[in-house]
């Protein structure tokens, strides 16, 4: 099946976000130009591309920057050494507290894109088949010691013991990354198991 029009932009808008997160500014440009001979009214690749040669130019600040800009900053600086270093859990949490103070931030989307697809293909590894089906593995009553976060127990308030594993990230509500963020993490603690 090949690909749609819109899939392709999306595919390749991505691709550049990849490219920038880890610092390919120029590669990330080609693609995005790419996307711009598909979709020549993009705003997202117009304002990429522009974020990115401001990057690759860098133009002298107007004025210093505020002090919770160089918070930001050196979040984004920390939470690079992670992904360096495949610390990715570590580096999605510090990528989204500096994604919610600065959404605009190219570098940090980037960056964010570029965690989240790495921990989606770590998490899909470690589920294996999507037709297994999530089964509880602890006593009910016993689940609260765990302080679950809401949307974790409402993941868990769908498992049944019949329903597949592809059918509860269709069912959770949330996109693919974050049913799998949820329930790797019910595995890790062995409150969940899958059966085949």
């Amino acid at each position: 099946m090949s690909e749609s029009k819109e899939e392709r932009v999306s595919r390749l808008l991505n691709e550049g976000l990849e490219h920038y997160g880890m610092g390919e500014v120029a590669k990330a440009i080609l693609v995005w130009e790419e996307v711009l001979v598909l979709e020549p009214k993009s705003a997202d690749a117009v304002d990429y591309i522009r974020t990115a040669d401001r990057r690759k130019h860098p133009r002298p600040p107007k004025n210093a920057a505020g002090s919770g800009d160089a918070a930001i900053r050196s979040i984004a600086e920390e939470a690079q050494t992670l992904i360096q270093a495949e610390g990715f859990e570590e580096a999605l949490d510090l990528l989204r507290s500096a994604a919610e103070a600065q959404p605009t931030s190219l570098e940090i989307q980037a960056n964010l894109e570029l965690v989240r697809s790495r921990l989606y293909r770590r998490y899909r590894e470690r589920v294996g088949d999507l037709e297994q089906v999530a089964v509880l593995n602890a006593d009910p009553n016993a689940i609260t010691k765990f302080n679950l976060p809401s949307d974790a127990g409402f993941m868990l308030s769908m498992i049944d013991g019949a329903t597949s594993v592809e059918d509860l990230i269709s069912l959770s509500g949330v996109d693919a990354f974050e049913a799998l963020r949820l329930l790797q993490g019910l595995l890790d603690t062995g409150i969940v198991v899958l059966k085949a």
